[in-house]
């Protein structure tokens, strides 16, 4: 979710992958992806995906544990709207977190890597993981996600990639999968991608077309459907607050409790 650069991913034989997939993917499934009947033997990203369905699938079969994905998500919100900038940041952080507690509850090997530099949010192995990327608001066929946020050029998309979208659910694509439908904002330093070609890809209905409305060729792109790909699931509105809480006010009083600091305690006062 942070935005950070990408590191090149390191080869491995075909079957240090498979090894690497097992311990990526523990009881869950070690097998390889196959599609159209044909095993995959390139690197590409097949540890994501085999990831990706993996954990779609065994959140399907677990209704008790999509409940709670639910009720921490809305909590999150409901603590910290993500109307202030710096809540956007803490918010995806603890979607990252949340996520990563439901893989590995699941007996996925997977570690939340947010910490530090390296361009995914979830590892799965040595230089492998996913990154996740969260997106509020009514989903529209204009609509799209920030995949990089950098102060200088926009960067390109190069990891597997976990979209949460309100009212939608969790769906999975990686630049293999889904290539041509990024595009740069508009002060050409960050880079989003197209919601519209993705709901095709996860085989979701698109909202209606309005008329005279046109949109550029990246939000047309179409894709044969997937539903591996996708787990509906009722993630939560942003909720509307008058006076949401910062992230940075409980940090602050938990620093200035410290002992040290009891002037500055004294005077501490939550943000307006």
């Amino acid at each position: 979710m942070r935005q950070v650069s990408s590191t090149a991913d390191r080869a491995m034989t075909p079957d240090a992958e498979v090894r690497t997939k097992q311990r990526c993917l523990g009881p869950l499934d070690s097998r390889l992806t196959r599609e159209g009947g044909q095993e995959r033997t390139s690197m590409g990203f097949d540890l994501e995906r085999t990831f990706a369905t993996g954990f779609f699938g065994a959140l399907s079969r677990d209704s008790d544990l999509r409940g709670e994905i639910v009720a921490a998500m809305t909590e999150c919100l409901s603590r910290y709207d993500t109307g202030p900038w710096e809540n956007r940041f803490i918010v995806g952080g603890v979607f990252e977190q949340i996520l990563g507690s439901a893989a590995r509850e699941l007996g996925l090997h997977v570690q939340n890597a947010g910490a530090r530099l390296q361009g995914y949010d979830l590892e799965l192995a040595d230089d492998r993981g996913i990154s996740v990327k969260f997106a509020s608001g009514r989903v529209q066929r204009s609509a799209r996600f920030r995949l990089t946020n950098s102060q200088g050029a926009a960067g390109a998309w190069r990891r597997g990639t976990l979209f949460v979208q309100t009212g939608l659910g969790i769906g999975y694509a990686d630049p293999d999968l889904a290539p041509g439908i990024t595009t740069t904002s508009g002060d050409g330093k960050s880079l989003d991608i197209y919601l519209l070609p993705l709901l095709g890809l996860w085989g979701v209905e698109a909202p209606p077309a309005r008329p005279a409305t046109s949109l550029p060729p990246q939000a047309q792109v179409t894709f044969a459907p997937d539903p591996r790909y996708f787990l509906h699931l009722p993630i939560p509105e942003r909720p509307k607050i008058r006076a949401p809480r910062l992230a940075s006010d409980p940090i602050a009083r938990d620093v200035l409790s410290s002992g040290k600091t009891e002037r500055l305690r004294r005077a501490y006062r939550d943000a307006i």
